[in-house]
């Protein structure tokens, strides 16, 4: 009969855990904490749900728009970045920027259209504080990406205001 009282207590407290560590997890993704990156593709229902971040004014702080690159736009770079591009942003952005990619198409993840006037009218700065840190369901790349690849994305993500 112990056994029985222990199994019960302890599957009560299994259950208990499971639960608040899942609410510690749904607050952790809101708008202000961007989603990790390829968690769109595991996780289609959070992709959809952060997605809804669109609606919300995503500001760069002002100390963002004021930097700079360090990489000169080149057609080097634009080859690196492209490349880059292709492994980390065309899933949800798609192959010409517009936001049709096919994680975007697959699990109805709205994403940007970086070719848009809205986004190309932002500073470099603003362009790479967003694509390293991030929003809702944009990941934030800083932490897999160096300073010097966000740097080539944003001179890549400048092509797409030309097309």
């Amino acid at each position: 009969m112990r056994w029985r009282q222990g199994w019960l207590a302890g599957s009560f407290a299994a259950l208990a855990v499971t639960a608040a560590a899942l609410a510690v997890a749904a607050e952790e993704y809101s708008c202000a904490n961007p989603i990790a990156p390829c968690t769109a593709c595991h996780s289609p229902e959070l992709a959809r749900d952060l997605a809804k971040c669109l609606a919300e004014p995503w500001i760069a702080p002002a100390t963002a728009k004021e930097l700079t690159s360090p990489v000169p736009a080149s057609e080097k770079v634009l080859r690196f970045a492209k490349a880059t591009y292709g492994i980390y942003c065309d899933g949800c952005h798609g192959p010409t920027g517009d936001g049709k990619g096919p994680i975007a198409l697959k699990f109805s993840v709205p994403a940007i259209n970086i070719g848009a006037p809205s986004v190309q009218a932002q500073t470099d700065g603003e362009l790479f504080w967003k694509i390293s840190n991030g929003k809702g369901a944009m990941p934030a790349w800083k932490s897999l990406l160096s300073d010097e690849d966000r740097w080539r994305l944003v001179a890549f993500v400048r092509t797409f205001g030309t097309r």
